[in-house]
């Protein structure tokens, strides 16, 4: 299985396609990402100098998100490409084990997903450190257990809704299809919030949202942190299942 991701590395390196989208997911979760910063007097009606450093790192990893949304794309787009009438008949005679391919495709999404958020956090660190130099704040200490929860729960964000992408790919074998699953569980909560409070509070801790920030918030209980845990290991679990089991089940011949 090692061979297979390496392969699916050498891939987007080697595709200008695949090259230049992940090039731009990076590029353009920094330009976001800093443009939060420094819009925040119009924005939110402060100067950059009334900001702690922690706040200006906070605000600048909006960004992130969207380095989640580029990797929702890219994951369905790549994932479909695999999946083509062309394609799909020689990756299934160079591995016969379906089980074995879906899972070597979940892993390659998973290891680039974790390498892309942190390139781009990091990035936004060395950025952010320079803006807070800039404006005389206090600058950022990597060891501040506020920074180090946000990098984890940033990184996880896109890991979850990277897996959450691909398992739709496999399961309705088509880009829209995983693009729309994965975003439509992004973005639900949103519009479940708008539900009367007895409903919204029953269904929204079903739903990955709040398990996502409970990585973030330090003051969640320990017990906070496992059930969030769970669920997303649910989520994961439960539509990668769904989606092994219908691309086993496929005819492609």
């Amino acid at each position: 299985m090692n061979n297979l991701i390496q392969a699916d590395f050498k891939k987007i390196l080697n595709l200008p396609s695949y090259r230049y989208f992940l090039l731009a997911t990076i590029g353009l979760s920094i330009l976001f990402g800093t443009f939060f910063v420094l819009s925040i007097n119009i924005t939110q009606g402060k100067e950059l100098t009334e900001l702690s450093g922690i706040e200006v790192i906070d605000i600048s990893l909006l960004g992130v998100d969207v380095a989640a949304i580029m990797l929702i794309i890219f994951t369905a787009m790549f994932i479909t490409n695999d999946l083509s009438p062309g394609a799909i008949h020689t990756n299934l005679a160079i591995t016969p084990v379906r089980g074995k391919y879906f899972l070597s495709k979940v892993s390659f999404i998973s290891i680039l997903s974790v390498l892309i958020s942190i390139i781009v956090i990091l990035l936004f660190l060395i950025i952010n450190q320079f803006i807070l130099y800039m404006n005389d704040i206090g600058g950022l200490s990597l060891f501040d257990i506020n920074l180090i929860t946000k990098i984890i729960g940033s990184v996880v964000m896109v890991l979850f809704y990277s897996l959450l992408s691909a398992a739709g790919t496999f399961y309705i074998q088509s880009t829209s299809g995983g693009i729309a699953f994965s975003l439509g569980v992004m973005f639900l909560p949103a519009l479940i919030k708008m539900f009367p409070a007895d409903v919204s509070n029953l269904l929204l801790p079903i739903f990955p949202e709040k398990s996502l920030h409970a990585f973030i918030d330090i003051h969640s209980a320990d017990g906070a942190l496992v059930s969030a845990i769970l669920i997303l290991l649910l989520w994961v679990t439960i539509s990668s299942v769904t989606a092994l089991w219908k691309f086993k089940r496929i005819d492609y011949y």
